[in-house]
């Protein structure tokens, strides 16, 4: 019985026309062009326009964008899906200067990997945690467990 499990299984596998999976390559390969980029720099809130907005007003809106103002004089934008970016409505994060690893597509745009703050020369890891729960997440807010507000953490990797 198990040989003819593993027989059907076989046969399934490579009936599939490689044709159609090497399209299916290109296509993911062609359609997800990026180089990965490590890049220092601050968090910045983006008017609707795609430029930094004023720091007094710029970050109070629910359609928040966010970019990065590089230490290389270049501004990124980030992704509006990219739900990473959360992580930056939290006004300690945009204090700090921060160094992203994060996929770079055209347009300077960038996707997030992993966000680290820079103190004294050092990477931290920055997250926000619950305690009762053991839970780590990317963006402030509520434990969705327990419901209680999730704490700041910066931590050497």
């Amino acid at each position: 019985m198990s040989r003819f499990i593993v027989a059907l299984l076989v046969t399934l596998v490579f009936s599939v026309p490689l044709s159609s999976l090497a399209a299916t390559t290109n296509r993911i390969a062609q359609g997800e062009a990026y180089t990965l980029a490590v890049i220092r720099g601050r968090a910045v809130c983006l008017d609707a326009a795609g430029r930094v907005a004023d720091a007094l007003f710029g970050c109070d809106g629910a359609s928040q964008r966010f970019g990065l103002a590089g230490k290389d004089g270049r501004l990124y934008k980030f992704s509006t899906a990219d739900t990473m970016t959360a992580m930056f409505s939290d006004p300690r994060v945009r204090q700090r200067e921060l160094q992203l690893t994060a996929r770079l597509r055209a347009g300077d745009q960038l996707e997030v990997i992993k966000v680290q703050s820079i103190k004294e020369g050092k990477l931290y890891d920055i997250f926000y945690f619950c305690e009762v729960c053991n839970i780590k997440a990317y963006a402030p807010g509520l434990c969705p467990c327990c419901r209680n507000e999730l704490e700041f953490r910066e931590t050497p990797p």
